[in-house]
């Protein structure tokens, strides 16, 4: 059911937005950024449950705490990426976009090291 309010709220901020564009240009903007924002304030609400499933399969499962923490840095650096990198491309600024998506493609790498150097380990205890 919510997600038929924020589609139904993206199309009216689009349609609000177009009749705008005709006589207050600027003002577009300002539309698709509250609009962008409001979603992204109901995205994370449901980012919460997501933390709390995560939290009830770490009862059932025994994971080091490091590794759920890493988890969620990448699915954060990657909903902000996304969102602001959206966010330059409508206002037109595609350039800036690309350097934030790389930006934060780069970062999810940075942050999974840790993950990837365990394995490495790992597996080299295996081939010894």
């Amino acid at each position: 059911m919510d997600m038929i309010k924020i589609a139904l709220l993206g199309i009216g901020a689009c349609l609000l937005a177009m009749q705008i564009k005709a006589g207050k240009p600027e003002f577009e903007h300002f539309i698709t950024l509250a609009v962008c924002l409001c979603i992204f304030f109901f995205l994370l609400a449901r980012l919460q449950l997501v933390v709390e499933a995560l939290n009830r399969m770490q009862g059932f499962v025994k994971l080091d705490t490091k590794y759920m923490a890493i988890l969620l840095k990448m699915i954060g650096i990657t909903y902000v990426a996304e969102f602001s990198g959206n966010i330059c491309k409508d206002a037109g600024y595609h350039a800036v976009a690309s350097q934030i998506e790389m930006f934060g493609k780069l970062s999810v790498l940075a942050v999974s090291m840790p993950v990837l150097l365990g394995l490495m380990d790992l597996i080299g205890g295996f081939l010894k």
